[in-house]
């Protein structure tokens, strides 16, 4: 699956860190329990509970004499996994405790699929939609990939639930929970227009550009500079490595100035980075990194 990178800016702000720890995911990591039956569903004898955990359809724990489903990658934290296998009732759910209501949280785990399926992975709090998205495989002993996403509480103790809703036999792996007050890092969102790029033009953007071909565009009034060819770089501002080849005039339905934002993607390398330059010591960013899908 290719990382289609479209562009990124950032900028300059102020922000006020909260000091608020209380938050918890009881059993983050899937270690309390020990599975004996193969696979691993929680359905049956001799399995049972997931601690702090409800289980829907084909759920469980791996490994369980055996991990069929945790079969690549390195295990992120303990010795092993919770699993969501497809299908309309699959779920895994857990009530997150000790919120501040109104308070920013950011959870992060970590996410693989077995060895060539492609899960789609949905995560809900309460009754929001957060992340809609495939998972693939990390294949050999590679890393889980890292997941995290922002949610504001609205009460005290609110529903996490995972899902996996993909067509055909696809599984998803999970491990390592993780919660504290969002105060910096990685958060998700989807983006179709201007209105929902997240580009705010009141806020001083040090860094806006558009990757893929030479023609800038214009999103609520910040100006994107259109920077053509692989491995994009400008000097004193930015540079990537990992993303030598170019793909023009994508076909999705983004409107508006972020049309030209989406009309070309980077991809290629295993490994993509970008480099900020020019930043303020001591100053607070927000970079955003878009991407298609």
């Amino acid at each position: 699956m290719k990382t289609k990178l479209l562009g990124l800016v950032a900028s300059l702000l102020v922000a006020s860190v909260p000091s608020l720890f209380g938050a918890t995911i009881t059993n983050p990591s899937f270690e309390t329990d020990t599975f004996t039956t193969f696979p691993g569903y929680y359905f049956q004898a001799g399995n049972g509970t997931i601690t702090g955990w409800t289980p829907s359809g084909g759920a469980g724990l791996n490994p369980a004499a055996g991990s069929p489903f945790a079969d690549n990658g390195a295990i992120p934290n303990g010795s092993q996994v919770a699993f969501i296998q497809n299908g309309a009732s699959a779920s895994l759910g857990t009530t997150i405790s000790g919120l501040t209501p109104g308070t920013a949280y950011k959870v992060s785990f970590r996410v693989n699929a077995r060895s060539g399926n492609t899960p789609n992975l949905k995560v809900n709090i309460d009754a929001t939609r957060i992340l809609d998205t495939a998972v693939t495989s990390v294949g050999g002993a590679n890393p889980y990939k890292f997941f995290a996403f922002d949610f504001t509480a609205g009460a005290a103790s609110q529903t996490l639930t995972l899902l996996n809703d993909a067509g055909g036999d696809n599984t998803l792996v999970i491990d390592d929970f993780s919660i504290a007050p969002s105060t910096s890092g990685w958060s998700y969102a989807a983006f179709n227009d201007d209105a929902t790029s997240g580009v705010d033009g009141s806020k001083t953007h040090t860094h806006a550009y558009s990757f893929g071909s030479g023609t800038s565009t214009s999103i609520n009034g910040i100006s994107f500079t259109g920077i053509g060819g692989g491995n994009p770089s400008v000097g004193g501002s930015f540079s990537t490595a990992g993303l030598p080849e170019v793909f023009n005039n994508d076909a999705n339905n983004v409107t508006g100035g972020s049309r030209q934002l989406a009309n070309d993607f980077l991809y290629g390398g295993a490994v993509q980075s970008i480099t900020l330059n020019g930043l303020i010591p001591g100053g607070e960013y927000v970079a955003t990194i878009y991407s298609v899908g």
